[in-house]
């Protein structure tokens, strides 16, 4: 591939090799319209990536997005730019099942958030991208930076490129003026009458010369319409995870207890026996005893099954390497591997728990002489 490449999301949200680093739309201009492309950005608000809304709680992006990322610790930004945004949690998301992060191969993600978009969603394009569209233009859409040299990322901003080149899963473009920069990953393109045909992925570290877009037409069968149809309205079950009101099939989307960002299917009860095996009854219908599937301190097999994003012995944990005091009450900083996390703290065999704090060799000491001496 020509340059060097350049993921196009922000610093924050990849770690790749070093000679790839991240960048909005360069020669374009201020874009005030496209409500439906939004800014995905972090807890700091700093733009992570863009994307396109093409649902009432479904948007479509890149998938390198969520490296090194819990989809949860994003937001979606609806808006012109961030200043003027509204925002909405991000509460699930799947990359394209051959993703992969070291080539960037088949880089489309699904997103969906909680709160029903304020926008009307944009189509995605329903022809077969191939060699007859080469030299058509494109516009392309984003929230990221105008140069690689630049720090004005935040604004959405739109140019008109060129397809150059078309391969079996994407395109190239090449600026006619314009091209994508850092935090315009997972950006449209948009062809004829706005529809979405493919997402940017990457291009070369100038901004300059061409970017990679991955198409949309051939990640509908593995990605983009099995998704829609598993986060449809109604077709999440009594004790499934849920993303939205109206998810549900039988009853309530229900915030857990336990974990801020746990929502599960739940419905009336009046007995234990009216819910389903792993659930019970409570005063607002079914729910999992605590901890709740994902929270932290509940069973997993791997780290996406947590909200932490972290698994460690079986167990859905957080990071204490750092700062031990980040453990919760009841838990306990211990070391697994190469790193120190948060588990329930054990019992000592007096009632109490642990609180992970060793008593000092010279106090062992001095409390068995005299344990001795009393003896």
């Amino acid at each position: 591939m020509r340059g060097t490449l350049l993921l196009l999301c922000a610093l924050t949200a990849c770690t790749v090799e070093a000679s790839r680093s991240d960048h909005a739309i360069t020669n374009g201009t201020v874009d005030t319209g496209d409500p439906a492309v939004v800014a995905l950005v972090d807890t700091s608000d700093i733009v992570a990536c863009t994307a396109s809304v093409i649902g009432a709680h479904t948007a479509i992006t890149a998938a390198h997005c969520f490296i090194n990322r819990a989809p949860h610790s994003l937001r979606v930004a609806f808006g012109s730019s961030l200043a003027d945004a509204t925002f909405a949690q991000i509460a699930d998301a799947r990359s394209h099942p051959d993703f992969d992060p070291a080539t960037l191969a088949h880089d489309v993600a699904m997103v969906t958030f909680r709160d029903e978009s304020p926008v009307a969603p944009l189509v995605l394009d329903t022809r077969t991208i191939d060699a007859s569209l080469i030299g058509t233009m494109f516009r392309a859409v984003g929230f990221g930076v105008t140069a690689s040299t630049a720090a004005d990322a935040g604004g959405k901003r739109e140019g008109m490129a060129q397809i150059s080149e078309v391969t079996a899963e994407e395109f190239t473009a090449m600026p006619s003026p314009s091209q994508p920069c850092r935090g315009d990953s997972g950006g449209p393109a948009l062809l004829a009458s706005d529809a979405v045909a493919a997402v940017v992925s990457r291009g070369d570290g100038a901004c300059s010369d061409h970017a990679i877009y991955a198409r949309i037409d051939v990640a509908r069968a593995p990605l983009v319409d099995p998704y829609l149809a598993d986060t449809a309205p109604s077709t999440a079950h009594t004790g499934d995870a849920c993303f939205y009101d109206g998810h549900c099939s039988e009853g309530s989307c229900l915030q857990t207890h336990d974990d801020p960002l746990l929502y599960f299917c739940s419905q009336p009860c009046a007995r234990d026996a009216d819910c389903p095996a792993a659930m019970e009854c409570a005063s607002d219908g079914c729910r999992y005893p605590e901890p709740s599937p994902g929270a932290l301190g509940s069973a997993c097999d791997q780290d996406p099954q947590c909200t932490s994003d972290t698994c460690r012995e079986s167990v859905c944990t957080i990071s204490c390497v750092l700062d031990t005091s980040a453990c919760p009450a009841g838990y306990e900083c211990r070391g697994v591997g190469n790193g120190e996390y948060c588990f329930a703290a054990a019992d000592d065999g007096c009632g109490c728990a642990s609180s992970g704090t060793s008593a000092p060799l010279w106090l062992v000491v001095i409390w068995l002489a005299r344990a001795r001496r009393r003896s």
